[in-house]
């Protein structure tokens, strides 16, 4: 569309896409100690910034913005989904 095809616009959207599925990670790592509120802050800063970067991502071409859409799932089911083995099920 726009035609902003340039190689640090391209290194910019990887850049703020890796900040963020690491932001997602600390989230959920951090879960229960002194650092959560801090992580989680920062997940919520770099969430809004993936987004950001999605809707900039589609200025770019047709295609470019699957990427930046494919992070910001990636970021909400990592911060959401507990992947610990140790569940316990409702007697019913």
């Amino acid at each position: 569309m726009i035609g902003i095809e340039s190689s640090s616009m391209v290194c910019l959207l990887a850049s703020v896409q890796g900040i963020g599925l690491i932001s997602a990670w600390l989230a959920r790592v951090s879960e229960g100690s002194s650092g959560q509120t801090v992580s989680h802050t920062l997940f919520l800063v770099c969430l809004g910034a993936v987004g950001l970067a999605t809707t900039v991502a589609m200025a770019i071409g047709p295609g470019a913005w699957l990427t930046a859409g494919s992070t910001l799932a990636a970021m909400i089911l990592i911060a959401i989904c507990d992947f610990r083995g140790n569940r316990q099920t409702v007697a019913g």
